[in-house]
């Protein structure tokens, strides 16, 4: 049996409301501007965290107008596979990824350089059903 989701919520002037775009726009920035240098998330991960599709992670991080400021170089595929990159490709950020010393070999991340939080078979950033 498919577990329903719950709509993600916002609390706004005393009563809460189902959330439009722009806030998940707003949560998925800035949660990935907490993953710290060297590490990864992946997009399976913050869509745990938010209750949301990792395919709407990613739209979101793809329309992303501040790729440094908002690091979305650092979100992976949960198969630790790079994936795209719109400012440039995989290429751009595979290089962007080596420069902050995660170790990207065969278009992959190494595990060690994924978040705790987000490691396979890790109970922390999922939510709970």
């Amino acid at each position: 049996m498919p577990l329903a989701r719950i709509p993600l919520l916002v609390y706004e002037r005393g009563i809460f409301r189902e959330a439009h775009l722009e806030d998940l726009r707003e949560a998925v920035y800035m949660l990935v501007s907490t993953i710290p240098v060297g590490k990864v998330a992946t997009y399976k991960c913050i869509a745990n965290i938010l209750g949301v599709s990792p395919r709407l992670v990613a739209l979101v991080l793809k329309e992303n107008k501040q790729p440094i400021v908002v690091p979305c170089h650092r979100v992976v595929m949960s198969s630790l596979r790079v994936g795209g990159y719109s400012m440039g490709g995989s290429r751009v950020k595979e290089r962007l990824l080596s420069i902050e010393g995660v170790t990207v070999r065969a278009g992959g991340v190494s595990e060690s350089s994924v978040l705790d939080e987000c490691r396979v078979g890790s109970t922390k950033g999922r939510r709970k059903s």
